[in-house]
């Protein structure tokens, strides 16, 4: 019976099986360097994680009062939004008034006084009629003022009412009263601005 040599070949399985540990061995060693660099990277990302959410808490707590404190003013501005807003509108009417009596004033000639302003509302209009009584020294007064009054952009139509001689102490005088229709006052003052916006 012939004898075969087995030593040769079992050695280069047994290199081969060495080779191929070692390579395993490398293999799962650079996996747990890898698993250990990861949970270290996690581990590190989960402290900085929790130590910025305990600064934003501590940071929360800080801000808290303050954010009372804003919540309360905008209540009270809130609150008192309604008021402030009937004093600007009650403001816009009384400068309305204030703009149109000024020029009422503009439209009255040196010489004749007034006596008696009133108003009285046109019925199914908004418009407004302007009752002016006064004074003045001569007739062609009255017609000045009337003039006057025709060509103020506050007023749409002009109509005399009366005129009468009087007499005021020792010198003549002539009364009179004129009705003129005023326009939309708050509509008008915006027209106003806006033109004098544009011309500027």
């Amino acid at each position: 019976m012939p004898s075969i040599n087995m030593i040769a070949p079992r050695r280069a399985e047994k290199r081969r099986l060495e080779h191929a540990m070692r390579r395993l061995a490398l293999l799962i060693l650079a996996e747990l360097v890898f698993v250990v660099a990861l949970g270290g990277w996690v581990f590190t990302k989960t402290i900085t994680t929790r130590a910025t959410i305990a600064e934003f808490n501590a940071q929360l707590q800080t801000l808290a009062p303050k954010i009372k404190t804003i919540q309360a003013l905008e209540n009270k501005t809130s609150e008192l939004k309604p008021k402030v807003d009937l004093l600007n509108e009650a403001m816009a009417k009384t400068m309305c008034w204030y703009n149109a009596l000024d020029r009422l004033t503009q439209s009255v000639p040196e010489s004749a006084w007034l006596t008696r302003i009133s108003t009285t509302n046109s019925a199914g209009s908004k418009d407004m009629t302007l009752n002016i009584a006064g004074m003045t020294d001569e007739q062609a007064r009255v017609g000045e003022t009337m003039l006057r009054l025709h060509s103020n952009p506050y007023f749409k139509s002009v109509d005399l009412h009366y005129t009468q001689k009087s007499s005021q102490g020792k010198s003549e005088a002539i009364e009179f009263e004129i009705g003129a229709v005023m326009l939309n006052l708050e509509q008008k003052e915006k027209e106003v601005t806006a033109s004098g916006a544009n011309q500027s």
